[in-house]
């Protein structure tokens, strides 16, 4: 029993970490899209036109990658967890409900896009067709977010009668899009998604750029980079503040998984903020800390009372794992910002960054740590609301399935993600090449 429990867990991470770059991706790419069309009317430079029609090619494909990914995602949770999805169904569906409006609206204007370039008549008519294709992309994000808040922050039916009788009572379908938590997970989720979905083609750009030798699509590699990175830039900084207000929030919604992010074992005021340290039997060891600091943050005064695990029944505690992951994200979302303040700086001082050959590899660097702080949040936020699947409602172990039959369609699903994530690659790259960039280039 045990062991397809930790199964349902580790197939359900293994989808979503995959998943979430996908979607991360699929989020950033339309906008990129739109601005270097936009680019390319605005200034008469095909180069961003050029830009544009490839990065459809490559969205087209990661978009139908995408839908079958989000479609395995469902299937798990239905099957991996179905006491969660009686609860959910009945409760809380109608984000799911409304979220496959947003599917299609996303799927029927990516083939209007797609397929009419050069076909309209106002000069911006095609970048107007595009639009609800990054609304559709970001909606559906925010839909899903809105359960993963119904999760943190359950709301909508009688919580002390479910947990008395088991039955569900005084639904309010509609509460689920006003969690305490829900708007703050949105704009962090956004702001997160567009910064790692920027970066990861900033780093890709990079790379090319690093290796190109021809003139022209050194040209063409510095102006994509250069838009990458601006949104990379501005998503960074929202996603800063986001996620400092999600932490604040948690000392009011979550105080276990605050207190155990922060390695608080007693509630204390003049809390120190402590950097480093890793949990030895049930205490953290081994930190800095950095005086009346966290009291300040989370309460806005020194003298500020913060959350300690103590005051907690010990079985509900989160794994004190979470706070090496937090100062592991922290140090990493550190270094990615200063790659991009020193490529900002650097560029408004017109020292031209992008044909140094150590600011392209902290780009590609960059990148990199995107995408590690993407999961490192994710997985920090989930395993901080352990033992809960739905906070002070659910247990994972109470949602679980525990049927033996699981196994062969679980399998099934790591042998997609194995397999499609490659032919992915090459699809894209065959698709690419039967379009040579040097000849656009050229041609244009």
């Amino acid at each position: 029993m045990l062991f397809i429990v930790l199964f349902d867990r580790f197939l359900m991470a293994f989808a979503l970490a995959i998943h979430i770059v996908l979607a991360s991706i699929g989020m950033a790419l339309p906008v990129i899209i739109l601005i270097a069309e936009y680019l390319s009317i605005k200034k008469n430079d095909n180069d961003y036109k050029i830009l544009a029609k490839r990065l459809s090619i490559i969205f087209i494909v990661l978009f139908a990658i995408g839908t079958a990914s989000g479609i395995l995602v469902a299937i798990n949770i239905l099957v991996l967890w179905p006491k969660f999805m009686a609860l959910v169904s009945q409760v809380a569906i109608l984000p799911f409900y409304i979220e496959t409006f947003a599917f299609f609206l996303e799927a029927i204007f990516i083939a209007i896009y797609f397929y009419s370039w050069d076909s309209f008549k106002g000069k911006y008519t095609h970048l107007i067709a595009g639009i609800p294709i990054a609304i559709g992309a970001a909606l559906s994000a925010v839909l899903i977010t809105m359960i993963n808040a119904f999760m943190n922050t359950p709301n909508g039916f009688n919580i002390s009668n479910y947990l008395k009788t088991g039955i569900i009572t005084n639904v309010q379908p509609w509460a689920v899009f006003f969690t305490p938590s829900t708007w703050t997970e949105i704009f962090h989720v956004l702001s997160s998604s567009y910064t790692a979905g920027s970066l990861i083609f900033a780093a890709l750009f990079g790379y090319m750029l690093l290796r190109s030798r021809d003139e022209n699509k050194s040209r063409y590699y510095k102006k994509a980079l250069t838009l990458f990175l601006m949104v990379g830039l501005i998503a960074t900084f929202f996603s800063v503040i986001s996620g400092l207000q999600s932490l604040k929030q948690l000392v009011t919604i979550q105080p276990e998984k605050y207190a155990a992010i922060e390695g608080n074992i007693q509630s204390q005021s003049h809390a120190p903020e402590r950097i480093g340290g890793f949990p030895v039997n049930g205490t953290l060891k081994y930190f800095i800390p950095i005086p009346n600091l966290q009291s300040i943050l989370a309460t806005g005064s020194a003298n500020g009372t913060v959350p300690g695990l103590a005051s907690y029944n010990e079985s509900t505690w989160p794994p004190l794992i979470v706070h090496p992951m937090f100062d592991f994200m922290f140090f990493m979302a550190i270094l990615l910002g200063l790659i991009l303040i020193i490529w900002f700086v650097l560029q408004l001082l017109k020292k031209n960054p992008l044909s140094n050959k150590l600011m392209l590899k902290a780009i590609i660097f960059a990148g990199i740590l995107s995408v590690l702080i993407l999961e490192d949040g994710w997985v920090l936020a989930e395993l901080g609301r352990q033992p809960w699947i739905i906070y002070n409602v659910m247990t994972v172990s109470q949602a679980a399935n525990y049927s033996p039959s699981i196994l062969p369609v679980g399998f099934a699903i790591l042998a997609f993600y194995v397999l499609v994530i490659p032919v992915t690659v090459l699809a894209i790259r065959k698709l690419l090449k039967e379009r040579p960039l040097e000849n656009e280039l050229v041609n244009q």
